[in-house]
């Protein structure tokens, strides 16, 4: 496993015992110029949301470098969705059009049973 993808791994604190874990988001990589604007990671649903002047493009080439290949992609209501699979916790990135800058939307969430 590579290195980035190792310490993303390690960052997402696995749920045990039915009970929802934080994320610790200050070691999360994010593109240079992220203008971050809204942080939740107290508990499991995690949010971290931000603004880049990056394109979609380069975001999701951004993604695919940290994360690998996500298990769904999908274009929905003009933003692009975002969806990998971690051991116990699914990651959902969302990249929307925001006037000259995209909204990039993060949100880990705890699989299921």
């Amino acid at each position: 496993m590579s290195a980035p993808k190792l310490a993303l791994s390690c960052l997402l604190l696995l749920v045990t015992a039915g009970v929802q874990a934080a994320v610790n988001f200050e070691q999360w990589q994010t593109p240079q110029d992220a203008r971050e604007f809204a942080r939740l990671d107290n508990k499991l649903p995690a949010v971290l949301s931000y603004f880049s002047q990056q394109s979609q493009q380069q975001l999701q080439q951004f993604y695919q470098q940290q994360l690998g290949e996500p298990t769904e992609q999908r274009q929905r209501y003009g933003q692009l969705e975002l969806h990998y699979a971690q051991t116990q916790q699914r990651i959902r990135i969302i990249i929307s059009e925001q006037q000259q800058w995209r909204q990039v939307d993060i949100m880990v969430l705890a699989n299921t049973p």
